[in-house]
C-alpha cells in the first residue's frame, strides 16, 4: 500500500498542529465572515442554488402569464400568443416546448435535491434506527428513510412529490397550437388567367355552394392573387391532412365535358378522424380525390408515386363520370389562421406547483440548521468522531449482507463475527438489489412498449407516409381515432402526458441506480489512495465538497441533458391535436372541431434511441469493476458505521486504550485498510494513520 501521504511522527504532529491553528483561526474569524462561509459552502449553498433556480422559473412563468393576459383577452379559458402562418406556429411551438422542458428539468432537478435532503437522516435518526435493529440509507434518495425522519420533513417531502405531478401532466400542454382547416371544391377546366364569372359560363354538376366557391376563384383572378401551380406543386400543396392555406382549385385539363367549360370534380371536407375508413371519399381520407376510388394501398402510399407521374404529364384524377389528365392547377390562396395559444387553468396549475416547490426549498435553505447525513462522507465523519459500538467486530460486513439479515444477527450478542477478505474486485452492478434491477427493466420495457405500440399503429395503416411528418406536424396516418376515443381537450392532454410521467419515474429510478453505483465506486477508491472524505456541510481542511445532485459531473450533466432532450422528444412524439373547422362559406363550425392525439414516428424513434442509449450506458457502468476488493457498504448506515472503528482491536474485544484517535480525524486525509492489532485476528477500518492492504483469505473483525 502506498503510504507516502500517511501522516506519521513529526509530520503527523505538524499536521495536527496546523489543523488546531486553523481551528483557532476559524473561532477568531468574525461572525459575519463565518456566516458568509457557511452559506457559500456545502449543501446550504446547493440548497440556495436549488431555491434560486425554482424562483427564477417561477418568475419566468409569472412574467409569461402577466404578459400573455395583458396582450390578449381570454376566451374560453385560453389566450392567444400568435396567429398566422401554420409553419411559423409549428416552429414557435417546437421552440417553446424545448424551453419548457429545460425549465421543467431545472425545476425537477432542484426539487429532487430538496427531496434527497429531506429524506437524508441525521445522526440522531441513525442512532435511533440502529437501536431498533434496523438501518437507514445514506447518500441516496430513500423512501425507507421517510419512516424515520420528523413529521415536518415528511410533509415537505410529500409537498415536493405532489407538486411534481402537475409539471409532468400539464406543463407541456400549457402551450399548444390549433390549426384552422378549410374545405374546398375541385373544378376541372381550361387554363386561363381570367376566370369568367359563374353567370358567364356553364359549370357542370354545380350546386349553390360550388357556385360560391367559383365566385371566389373569379375574384382571385380579378385581383391577381390566383396562383398557377405546376402538377408537382399542386399535389404537394393539396396532399395534406388539413388544408390551411389553399382553397378551391381548378384542374387544368382537356378532358372536360364538351357541353360545359368548367365542371365540378368533387369537394373535400375537413378531415374527420372519427369517420369510418370504408365510407365514400372524402369521409375516410383527407385527400381521397387525389387517389383512385379503390387504391391497392393506402392513399398516402399512392401519392408518393404520383409525383413521378406528374413529371411525365401522366397525372390522372378519377372523377365520378370521367377521368382527368391534369397539366397544372389554378388555386386561390387563403389567409392562414393557425394559432399558438396557452391554457389559463393549466398555466395557473403549473405556477401553483412552482410556488409550492419554491416555498419548500426556500424554507429549507433558510431554516436548516441540523446537518443531515447527505453523503457517505458525512456518515464516515460522524462515525469517526463518535463511533457506533453496536457495529464493532463487523468491519467486512457488506451492505448487501446486512440487508439480508435480521437485527439479532447484526447487532445483538454477536461481538465476534469474522469475515474472510476477498481481494477480487466486484462489479458495480452488485450494489444494486435484484428488486431495483427488475424495476429498471420493467419500466424500460413499459416505455418501450408504449413507443412500439404507437409505431405499430402508424405502420399498420401506412408503411411510408407516416415517416414524412416533421416534429409536431399533423399526419393523417398518425392521428389516433376511434368511436371510444375521448373528445375533450383535458382528457387528451392527460393522455398525451402520461408518457412524461412514465419517463419521470424511469429517471427517478435510474438516477438512484447511477448514484448508488457511483457512491460505491468512490467508496472503493479509499482502499487504494489516501484522500479527504467528501462532505456536504462546510468542508474543512482535507475534506472535499460534495457534487451537485450527489453525482459526479461526468454522470450528472449528461443525465440531466438526456432528461431534458427526452422530455422534449416525448412532447413531440405524442401531442394534442386541435382543429378548428370551417365551412365552405369560411364560417367557423365548432360542431365539426376535432380534438384528438397525434404522434410523430420520427420523434418516437428518436426518443427510443436516446433512452436505449441511456439504458446501455447504465448497463455499461454496471459492468465496471471496483478499484479494490474493499467490502461495499452501499448506502447502508450499519455497514458504513462498521468501517469506522480505528481504535478497535478484535483480539481485545474492545477499544485499544493505548491508541488515541487524534482529535479532528475526520478532517484529515483517510485511507481504508488493515490496522495494526495485538493478535492474530485482523481489523479493517478508515484511519488517518498508516494501514496495510488486507490479506486475501484472512479473517477480519
Amino acid at each position: 500500500m502506498d503510504s507516502s501521504h500517511a501522516p506519521k511522527g513529526e509530520d503527523h504532529e505538524l499536521l495536527l498542529f496546523n489543523d488546531s491553528q486553523d481551528a483557532t483561526r476559524d473561532k477568531s474569524r468574525p461572525e459575519q465572515s463565518r456566516r458568509r462561509h457557511k452559506w457559500l459552502s456545502g449543501a446550504r449553498f446547493t440548497l440556495a442554488l436549488a431555491s434560486g433556480a425554482s424562483i427564477i422559473v417561477l418568475l419566468f412563468n409569472l412574467s409569461f402569464l402577466l404578459w400573455a393576459v395583458a396582450r390578449d383577452r381570454l376566451k374560453e379559458n385560453r389566450g392567444g400568443l400568435y396567429e398566422g402562418g401554420c409553419d411559423r406556429v409549428r416552429h414557435l411551438g417546437t421552440g417553446l416546448h424545448l424551453l419548457i422542458n429545460i425549465l421543467s428539468t431545472t425545476l425537477l432537478g432542484a426539487s429532487n435535491y430538496g427531496m434527497q435532503c429531506l429524506s437524508a437522516p441525521t445522526r440522531k435518526d441513525v442512532d435511533k434506527a440502529h437501536g431498533r435493529g434496523t438501518w437507514l440509507d445514506i447518500g441516496i434518495q430513500s423512501i425507507r428513510n421517510l419512516f424515520h425522519v420528523s413529521g415536518k420533513r415528511l410533509i415537505m417531502w410529500i409537498c415536493l412529490v405532489l407538486s411534481s405531478f402537475p409539471l409532468h401532466l400539464v406543463y407541456n400542454s400549457a402551450i399548444f397550437s390549433t390549426t384552422a382547416a378549410y374545405p374546398y371544391t375541385i373544378f376541372a377546366g381550361p387554363s386561363s388567367p381570367k376566370i369568367p364569372a359563374p353567370g358567364d359560363t356553364e359549370i357542370g354538376r354545380a350546386n349553390e355552394a360550388d357556385i360560391d366557391a367559383f365566385y371566389r376563384l373569379h375574384s382571385s383572378a380579378q385581383n391577381g392573387t390566383l396562383l398557377e401551380l405546376d402538377a408537382h406543386e399542386c399535389i404537394k400543396n393539396y396532399a395534406t391532412t388539413y388544408q390551411t392555406k389553399y382553397g378551391a382549385l381548378i384542374l387544368v385539363t382537356d378532358d372536360v365535358d364538351p357541353d360545359f367549360e368548367y365542371e365540378v370534380v368533387g369537394s373535400q371536407d375537413v378531415y374527420n378522424t372519427r369517420a369510418r375508413v370504408d365510407l365514400h371519399p372524402p369521409a375516410g381520407d383527407p385527400y381521397a380525390w387525389l387517389c383512385p376510388p379503390d387504391p391497392d394501398a393506402a392513399c398516402s402510399t399512392y401519392i408518393s408515386g404520383l409525383y413521378s407521374k406528374a413529371e411525365q404529364n401522366d397525372w390522372v384524377v378519377y372523377g365520378v363520370d370521367r377521368n382527368y389528365t391534369v397539366k397544372s392547377c389554378l388555386s386561390a390562396p387563403l389567409p392562414e389562421h393557425c394559432k399558438l395559444q396557452y391554457s389559463f387553468p393549466l398555466t395557473i396549475t403549473v405556477i401553483v406547483a412552482n410556488i409550492i416547490k419554491a416555498s419548500v426549498l426556500c424554507y429549507m435553505a433558510v431554516t436548516t440548521e441540523e446537518s443531515p447525513l447527505l453523503t457517505t462522507g458525512d456518515a464516515v465523519a460522524s462515525f469517526l468522531q463518535q463511533p457506533d459500538k453496536r457495529t464493532m467486530g463487523k468491519c467486512l460486513m457488506p451492505g448487501s449482507r446486512i440487508r439480508g439479515l435480521n437485527y439479532a444477527y447484526i447487532v445483538c450478542n454477536r461481538p465476534h463475527w469474522p469475515y474472510i477478505y476477498n481481494d477480487r474486485p466486484k462489479r458495480w452492478y452488485t450494489t444494486i438489489s435484484r428488486a431495483q434491477r427488475v424495476a429498471v427493466v420493467i419500466l424500460w420495457a413499459v416505455a418501450f412498449c408504449i413507443c412500439a405500440s404507437l409505431l405499430g399503429m402508424g405502420l399498420s395503416s401506412d408503411g411510408k407516409g407516416v415517416w414524412n411528418a416533421e416534429f409536431g406536424a399533423i399526419n393523417a396516418q398518425a392521428l389516433i381515432r376511434g368511436d371510444n376515443w375521448p373528445t375533450s381537450a383535458m382528457s387528451n392532454t392527460i393522455i398525451a402526458n402520461i408518457p412524461q410521467v412514465v419517463f419521470s419515474t424511469l429517471y427517478f429510478v435510474v438516477n438512484g441506480v447511477v448514484t448508488k453505483m457511483a457512491l460505491a465506486g468512490e467508496w472503493s477508491q479509499y482502499a487504494v489512495s489516501r484522500k479527504g472524505i467528501r462532505v456536504s456541510w462546510d468542508p474543512q481542511h482535507a475534506q472535499r465538497s460534495t457534487y451537485f445532485l450527489s453525482l459526479p459531473y461526468r454522470y450528472a450533466m449528461p443525465l440531466l441533458a438526456a432528461c431534458a432532450i427526452l422530455h422534449w422528444l416525448i412532447s413531440q412524439s405524442l401531442f394534442v391535436v386541435e382543429i378548428e373547422a370551417y365551412d365552405m362559406d369560411f364560417a367557423r363550425n365548432p360542431n365539426r372541431d376535432i380534438v384528438t392525439c397525434g404522434y410523430t414516428p420520427v420523434a418516437i424513434v428518436s426518443a427510443m434511441s436516446v433512452w436505449t442509449f441511456m439504458f446501455v450506458c447504465v448497463v455499461g457502468l454496471g459492468m465496471l469493476k471496483f478499484a479494490s476488493g474493499m467490502c461495499v457498504a452501499e448506502s447502508c448506515s450499519l455497514a458504513i458505521a462498521a468501517a469506522c472503528h480505528p481504535n478497535y482491536d478484535p483480539n481485545l474485544g474492545e477499544y485499544d486504550q493505548s491508541l488515541e484517535t487524534p482529535e479532528g480525524i475526520e478532517f484529515l486525509p483517510l485511507q481504508w485498510g488493515s490496522a495494526p492489532v495485538r493478535g492474530p485476528m485482523g481489523h479493517c477500518t478508515f484511519s488517518a494513520d498508516e494501514v496495510e492492504v488486507p490479506e486475501d483469505g484472512r479473517k477480519y473483525e
